[in-house]
């Protein structure tokens, strides 16, 4: 088989291994995969977003995203208003208990991590990465 298809292959696996993983690990905690990913770009956005910016990142239609969203709403994590300055959008802004998720999501996070690259050295993961990003467009 062609390196380059062996890879491409091996990448599909690879993100599908690690959505089913993180699907099972985030449940733990009450949550779902794109959930934990949401709180986690608001958090790095300072704990407030557009909500069409936030599904944007997330690289996913804005139907699924406002489902997301809507159920971290109704879990308290989240409280999503109106855009003052444009009355079609809604901001989003993380409550207390979206910020005390945040950081069971990187613990477990890190644990995925750990459990799927642990074997590999820091430079060999930074060679990994190098290699990859060189395949993404505009990287």
């Amino acid at each position: 088989m062609d390196n380059h298809l062996a890879l491409f292959d091996l990448i599909g696996a690879l993100a599908r291994h690690r959505f089913q993983t993180a699907e099972r690990e985030f449940a733990a905690i009450g949550l779902n995969h794109t959930e934990a990913r949401l709180l986690s770009l608001l958090n790095e956005a300072g704990g407030e977003s557009a909500q069409d910016t936030l599904s944007n990142q997330l690289f996913i239609d804005r139907s699924n995203a406002g489902r997301a969203l809507k159920r971290l709403e109704q879990e308290g994590y989240i409280v999503r208003e109106k855009d003052a300055a444009d009355r079609r959008a809604f901001l989003v802004r993380m409550t207390g208990k979206g910020s005390e998720a945040v950081r069971d999501i990187g613990r477990v996070r890190a644990a995925i991590v750990a459990g799927f690259f642990g074997d590999l050295s820091a430079a060999e993961a930074g060679q990994a990465a190098d290699l990859l990003r060189k395949a993404l467009p505009d990287a």
